[in-house]
């Protein structure tokens, strides 16, 4: 791993499982996806899941020739995933169509289409999310009788098709795009989505770009694809006032990716009690199961920590939220003692970083004195 991919934290890891299209998937087979997924634990890196037949484009000649088969493949795999599942973010696709993305395939007509996302969704056990790579796609499995209960509730959206044609190289209908994009803002909020930016004829400038990744809810975004549409964002440089002077338009879209928690504020509110303002200033949401703390250090080093009554999740994009303390500016405090806020996710303790400056592991919103 080179030394500018060591500092990203999540990767896409596109499996082919195409040698499998007329058997079962072999245990030296499992044995390698076992082994991809162990070395991104390793890393500590998330992982973006693909299985892809195809690679080049054909998957009619890739895909094997039942869904039963494909069914299968899902069974064998599901176990894996459930076994990497806190370093899942999300699993993308159906196995089918041209690279994965779900399109030229045979096996995507409604009753296919259901029966494939359910057959996922039960081998995982419902551990990851999901993702397929249309709104037209999960429309029809939202609306269907054949998915079991959490299906819709843990399944997103990935765009590979972002910014590269009126209608996102297919991914919308043709004149339904604004239709499209605030579907996408009023259901798809607690989900991870993204995908890949794609260059026009004239690339997209970033801040146009960033109001609609913002109705999307982008998460995340390929990192070297397409090179003209990044290099253009590249080149730009945001006009606005305040931290984002100056910035290029690519670190503008890429510190608003997913969430962005900004402590705004420290309010008394009424009986005197004190309430943290958070804003989310990113584009998604968090999708994973956090925890935040606030921690009293005292002057000499001793902490108190105590879980706040909150779900991170809902700290929702373009929304600030009000947390309360349970201190009182009446209270009667050690003066020197220190207040701190910390975030860490659920799942492994890792720390989850607020976006104010100088922001470490936790950070210091107040200070207790004696008047």
């Amino acid at each position: 791993m080179d030394d500018a991919r060591r500092e990203e934290q999540l990767a896409l890891a596109l499996i082919d499982i195409g040698a499998f299209r007329t058997r079962a998937i072999t245990e030296e087979a499992l044995l390698r996806v076992t082994r991809i997924l162990d070395y991104f634990r390793r890393n500590r890196k998330q992982v973006i899941l693909r299985f892809v037949y195809d690679t080049e484009g054909k998957c009619m000649m890739k895909e094997p020739l039942t869904l039963s088969m494909v069914k299968r493949h899902m069974e064998q795999l599901g176990g894996i995933v459930r076994t990497y599942r806190e370093d899942i973010l999300v699993v993308q696709g159906v196995f089918v169509g041209n690279w994965g993305e779900m399109h030229g395939s045979k096996f995507l007509d409604d009753r296919s289409l259901c029966e494939l996302i359910d057959t996922l969704y039960q081998a995982t056990e419902g551990a990851c999310f999901l993702a397929v790579r249309t709104p037209d796609q999960w429309r029809r499995i939202a609306g269907s009788d054949r998915v079991g209960e959490g299906v819709v509730r843990r399944l997103g959206l990935f765009n590979d098709g972002m910014f590269g044609s009126p209608t996102d190289l297919g991914t919308y209908s043709a004149g339904g795009r604004q239709e499209e994009l605030a579907w996408q803002k009023e259901h798809l909020a607690f989900t991870p989505n993204g995908g890949e930016a794609i260059a026009d004829a004239v690339p997209v400038g970033c801040m146009e770009a960033a109001k609609e990744m913002g109705e999307m809810h982008v998460g995340y975004l390929n990192s070297v694809y397409h090179p003209d549409q990044l290099e253009h964002w590249k080149r730009e440089t945001v006009e606005e006032s305040g931290c984002w002077a100056g910035i290029s338009g690519y670190d503008y879209i890429g510190r608003h990716l997913g969430y962005r928690f900004v402590v705004r504020d420290v309010e008394e509110g009424k009986g005197k009690e004190l309430y943290i303002k958070i804003e989310n200033c990113g584009f998604g949401n968090l999708c994973q199961e956090a925890d935040c703390f606030l921690e009293i250090e005292a002057g000499d080093g001793k902490a108190v920590s105590r879980r706040l009554d909150t779900d991170p999740r809902q700290w929702k994009s373009g929304e600030a939220t009000l947390l309360p303390t349970g201190l009182s500016s009446k209270g009667k405090y050690e003066a020197g003692s220190r207040i701190y806020l910390a975030l860490r996710r659920r799942s492994d303790g890792r720390n989850i970083l607020f976006a104010n400056q100088n922001a470490g592991k936790r950070f210091q919103i107040g200070e207790f004195f004696d008047f």
